[in-house]
């Protein structure tokens, strides 16, 4: 059964987007798999919350910030794309839904023709949006056509809708191939999110607003894909609620990106004529074209800072999610779930969810956690892509304001998760912290590090100062800022992902952790270590899985993109010598792996 992802994105929208998703109900859902995500853009009008909770089976997607159209779109694109969904209908929040099988058509369009890609439906003015309200009668309310197809005008760089503000009469009723779809309602197939050219899988960013539907189109054209338009369907739009026609928003993004697509897409002779009239621009334009134009010129491209409100109160729809990937342990991750599900360990089944990634085919743990999977959102990979891009899957994934990384050898102790909450709490979402590791003994693990340094490496080996270069474990009993703490149990909160980033992926496994802290370093993140959220771990339980001689050539190659291939080779040389004349013995497995 195909799967089909609904998205929309929602900037302080709460209204038009609660009546978009009511309208939603409506769809007949007989013959595909359903799923809907509200990308929330960093709202401050409590949407976040008004969704929740009359949606409680919506996937709302929280960026921490407004990432504009494309961004935002992305976003759930990326999400629904690790959901797997084989068809992305993107829908503008002010829009509501007509027709039952909207969905269900624009499918059967998509599967006519394998090189059809994109098809959008017919839109009308959502009744009392019209742009000449007084060219209707109230009877001819909701029939006005906005979109029914179209082209793209190359001379003034533009898209011309046909039908535009023509009553419905069956004119445009049918199936049929068109130049150009409308961002505020289309339906994509997988493939073309596979093949478009760069920027891969989605919208360019650079347009944040405007155009950027233009430019999707262009390269799905290029990569051969046909664009359709499906009269027999429509929707209704609330035209331009989101910006304001005539606004200061849609001044600068229209100016500047139309620049932008037009210097990239357009004839030699079109570009002149842009240049000339962003000259006239520059002497006689509104302040927001001025600066639009200038902007372009200067290279400036993503969301204008200066037009966008501070996101204040940012809401998310559940407070932790819990990431943990699999890879031949699959009797470790079933230990590890039924500790988190244990009634002391602090999981909140209201606030928290745990996603679980089967990275790769060799002893998958989805058999042996049968009892769980009504209570977790599973996912596979077909091959193992290794520890930094798993992770990052099951982040992309998440939809928590706090994202927990859990080794599969972990086990949860009473009270750890919401001891780490607890504390995550105190530092406002502004910290990464982590727990304390034990032994399967119960006794205690080393949990944190320092950067490595020559000097660390010195002060370890022939001062024998404990903790200079390789992991130790912090003594006090309240939480405490430390360097680095080991990845197999660390708490990272959404504001600092959306800082810092995700995990480094140019290692297969191994020094992600360190990368990670030197990266928070960087950005100025304080990384604390909390003794009282305690977690068993069996150290080694993942990567002893992969062989030690396999282990040990993805230490090397991830040691050397850390360090770099001289300071790796000097480092290792005073290793070396720290383990013939130094006063600390360590195996070299111990040394390489920092």
């Amino acid at each position: 059964m195909s799967k089909v992802a609904v998205i929309t994105v929602n900037y302080n929208g709460k209204q038009d987007t609660l009546e978009l998703l009511e309208s939603l109900n409506k769809l007949q859902a007989t013959n595909y798999k359903l799923r809907t995500i509200v990308v929330d853009n960093g709202s401050s009008d409590g949407s976040v919350s008004a969704i929740h909770k009359a949606f409680p089976e919506v996937d709302i997607l929280q960026t921490g910030q407004n990432l504009g159209f494309s961004g935002g779109y992305n976003k759930g694109l990326g999400y629904a794309r690790l959901w797997e969904a084989d068809y992305f209908l993107l829908v503008n929040n002010d829009c509501l839904t007509k027709d039952p099988d909207l969905v269900t058509e624009l499918v059967k369009t998509l599967k006519s023709d394998p090189k059809i890609g994109l098809v959008s439906p017919k839109i009308y003015f959502a009744p009392g949006f019209e742009y000449h309200k007084d060219r209707y009668v109230r009877e001819d309310l909701g029939k006005v056509i906005w979109f029914a197809g179209g082209k793209f005008d190359w001379d003034n760089i533009g898209s011309v809708h046909r039908g535009i503000d023509e009553i419905d009469i069956g004119q445009y009723d049918g199936v049929g191939e068109t130049e150009i779809f409308s961002g505020a309602c289309v339906l994509i197939k997988k493939e073309v999110l596979e093949k478009i050219g760069p920027p891969a899988g989605g919208f360019d960013e650079k347009y944040f607003l405007y155009f950027e539907d233009s430019d999707l189109a262009k390269r799905g054209l290029e990569a051969g894909f046909k664009i359709y338009y499906n009269g027999e369907v429509a929707i209704y739009h609330k035209v331009s609620q989101s910006t304001r026609i005539g606004s200061k928003i849609t001044d600068y993004y229209h100016t500047r990106n139309r620049l932008i697509f037009g210097m990239k897409y357009g004839k030699s002779r079109t570009k002149f004529a842009l240049l000339r009239e962003a000259i006239k621009l520059i002497l006689v334009g509104r302040p927001p074209q001025r600066s639009g134009v200038l902007d372009y010129y200067l290279g400036l491209t993503g969301g204008n800072a200066g037009l966008m409100e501070p996101s204040t109160n940012i809401e998310y729809p559940l407070k932790l999610s819990i990431g943990i990937v699999n890879y031949n342990t699959a009797d470790l991750t079933k230990k590890l779930l039924q500790s988190i599900f244990e009634k002391d360990s602090g999981f909140d089944p209201k606030t928290m969810e745990v996603i679980v990634l089967d990275n790769g085919l060799i002893d998958p743990c989805k058999d042996k956690i049968k009892e769980f999977l009504s209570k977790i959102k599973y996912l596979t990979n077909s091959a193992n892509e290794g520890f930094t891009k798993g992770y990052n899957k099951t982040i992309r994934y998440s939809l928590g304001e706090y994202y927990l990384m859990l080794n599969s050898d972990i086990e949860v102790l009473k009270g750890g998760l919401s001891e780490l909450v607890m504390a995550e709490d105190k530092f406002k979402g502004e910290a990464v912290v982590g727990g304390k590791l034990l032994f399967p003994d119960m006794s205690d693990q080393d949990s944190a590090f320092h950067l490595p340094t020559l000097t660390g490496a010195f002060e370890e080996y022939f001062l024998a100062q404990k903790g200079s270069y390789f992991m130790f474990l912090p003594k006090p009993k309240e939480p405490v800022q430390v360097e680095g703490l080991v990845m197999a149990c660390l708490l990272i909160p959404r504001k600092v992902l959306n800082k810092a980033g995700l995990l480094d992926e140019g290692t297969f496994i191994f020094f992600e952790d360190i990368e990670y802290a030197r990266r928070l370093k960087k950005f100025k993140v304080p990384i604390y270590f909390v003794p009282s959220a305690n977690f068993i771990h069996f150290h080694g339980g993942s990567t002893r899985r992969i062989g030690q001689e396999k282990a040990n050539e993805h230490l090397i190659e991830a040691s050397k993109h850390y360090h770099g291939t001289v300071y790796y080779q000097l480092l290792t040389l005073v290793l070396k010598i720290g383990q013939k004349l130094g006063r600390v013995k360590t195996p070299q497995s111990h040394w390489i792996n920092t």
